[in-house]
């Protein structure tokens, strides 16, 4: 992928549009794999930026639920509102989708606009940098809940600690899990997930996965790596019956041992984006302190150094976390 930064005219806003000031975007994974040309469903050219927060400086004439000087966060979902998943309240797959930074124009920009509906307030005490984390919290509580059991005093397992695997392992931590167990084989990634309180961290590099969980009452399993590999081991070595949710997005068809899944009634889920619910549930958790989002950033770079940025990730696999773009000032 290649990088340019142009002057563009400031957006107007009608309807029920709202102009935020951008303070701060957030890499995501999706990014990542976009500037290897490996993502299998984004577009370009495109604006990238979908883990949004700004302040708002001008509300379009039918937008009545924000004000300028509101701390927002995005939600970037563009729908058609009318197709079988979205009539069910299902809209995070609806037929016509679009992500804004993904298929439509996204926030990597001084000033950006979009529908009143697509911006939550964010609670005082978060910076904008670590509100662009709601995005991808909200992911994983979606995630957590795909898996359609009560997480209460139950033991889950999540495999990757890269930031979705360390949302899932929180999100899930947050809804009562008794034990989560996150296995990685990044100790620099293993240590964040535990500064952020997770604290049955587990390297599996060069260990049997099988042995690792032998004896534990694992209720639930979710798969963030997006590894062919990591999915075998995890399918190979959880228990019979329990969900197994898909989280990470594959950049290839991966074989895999079906009659495992058929033999051990094994529910393999798939989970996407977000619905408005998992947006409020997640801004709520940051609320109340059950999730801890600032250790999970390990890198600030100025818009104009977006290539920079990318590069840093690229050559810092291992170690790499959440890196922030800042636009603005990014205090609170």
């Amino acid at each position: 992928m290649q990088f340019s930064l142009r002057e563009v005219q400031k957006p107007e806003v009608s309807g029920s549009k709202v102009l935020i000031r951008v303070q701060a975007v957030g890499i995501c994974g999706s990014d990542i794999h976009a500037s290897t040309g490996d993502h299998p469903f984004m577009s370009f050219p495109i604006v990238l930026g979908h883990e949004a927060a700004g302040e708002v400086v001008e509300t379009g004439p039918g937008a009545n639920r924000l004000k300028p000087g509101d701390r927002v966060v995005l939600r970037p979902q563009q729908i058609c509102g009318n197709c079988g998943p979205c009539k069910k309240g299902r809209y995070n797959i609806c037929e016509n989708l679009k992500v804004l930074g993904c298929q439509i124009d996204g926030a990597c920009a001084d000033y950006y606009a979009a529908e009143e509906s697509l911006f939550y307030k964010i609670p005082d005490k978060l910076s904008f940098e670590e509100a662009t984390l709601i995005e991808p919290l909200s992911v994983t509580v979606h995630a957590v809940n795909r898996a359609g059991i009560d997480l209460a005093e139950q033991n889950v397992v999540v495999m990757g600690a890269g930031t979705i695997g360390n949302l899932t392992a929180q999100a899930a931590k947050a809804k009562g899990a008794k034990k989560v167990i996150l296995c990685d084989i990044s100790d620099a990634k293993l240590d964040i997930a535990r500064q952020c309180g997770i604290k049955d961290t587990i390297n599996t590099k060069g260990k049997d996965l099988r042995e690792i969980l032998k004896g534990e009452d694992i209720a639930a399993a979710y798969e963030s790596t997006a590894s062919e590999s990591a999915l075998n081991d995890l399918i190979g070595a959880v228990p019979k019956g329990i969900p197994i949710v898909i989280i990470g997005v594959y950049e290839h068809p991966v074989k895999t041992n079906m009659a495992f899944v058929q033999d051990r009634e094994y529910s393999l889920i798939g989970t996407l984006m977000y619905t408005e619910k998992d947006y409020l549930e997640s801004i709520r958790m940051l609320e109340e302190d059950r999730i801890k989002p600032a250790p999970l950033i390990t890198g600030r770079f100025p818009l104009d150094e977006i290539e920079k940025a990318f590069r840093h990730i690229h050559n810092n696999r291992a170690t790499s976390q959440k890196v922030i773009l800042t636009v603005g000032s990014t205090g609170k």
